[in-house]
């Protein structure tokens, strides 16, 4: 099979494999009628169509919801596209993950009180507990302290080099009006909330 040299967009393919008018060329009816090609691509749409409507059905090839298992082929999708800002703001959706954070503090929390664990066990837990608390602040310092005994030496060679080439000076200062600006917008977005 010769590849195109038209291909088919495969939102076409779709509608002419279900019997629909193609969306995006409205020749495509007449064109998968000369291209082999394109004429397998249709097929293969209708074939995945099909395989979806067994999945959807029952027992018997009756329909999932009058079968009376209750399962449901939308139910099994999986969410592809991202949290809109309402449904962010939505608490049932986030109730499974706050009801698990929640009982996970609580048998924590369980944990050190319960009169089982002896004085000794709850201080050995506190101190597991607080001992990454510990690490991380430690490594903060340091790269605190890094950062610092590093600046002068990077800002005096920022420096240099910024005065042995004028374009470098000009592009950082070029460089400083997209920030400055997009920082003013994200002030003004922060005061209006």
């Amino acid at each position: 099979m010769s590849p195109c040299a038209r291909p088919l967009d495969p939102l076409d393919a779709e509608a002419l494999a279900s019997g629909a008018a193609p969306f995006c060329a409205p020749d495509a009816g007449d064109h998968v009628r000369g291209c082999l090609s394109c004429a397998a691509r249709v097929s293969e749409a209708a074939a995945l169509a099909r395989a979806l409507d067994e999945l959807g059905a029952g027992p018997a090839g009756a329909p999932a919801d009058r079968a009376g298992d209750g399962t449901d082929l939308a139910a099994g999708v999986v969410r592809i596209r991202p949290f809109s800002r309402r449904e962010r703001r939505d608490p049932s959706l986030w109730r499974g993950a706050v009801s698990l954070a929640a009982a996970l503090f609580f048998a924590g929390l369980l944990l050190l009180v319960l009169p089982a664990v002896t004085a000794r066990e709850q201080a050995g837990l506190t101190v597991a507990a607080l001992a990454p608390v510990a690490a991380v602040l430690r490594a903060a310092v340091r790269s605190l302290a890094e950062i610092a005994a590093a600046s002068p030496a990077g800002l005096e060679a920022l420096g240099l080099a910024v005065r042995r080439q004028a374009a470098l000076g000009f592009a950082c200062l070029f460089l400083l009006v997209p920030v400055f600006w997009g920082l003013t917008r994200a002030l003004a977005r922060q005061r209006r909330r």
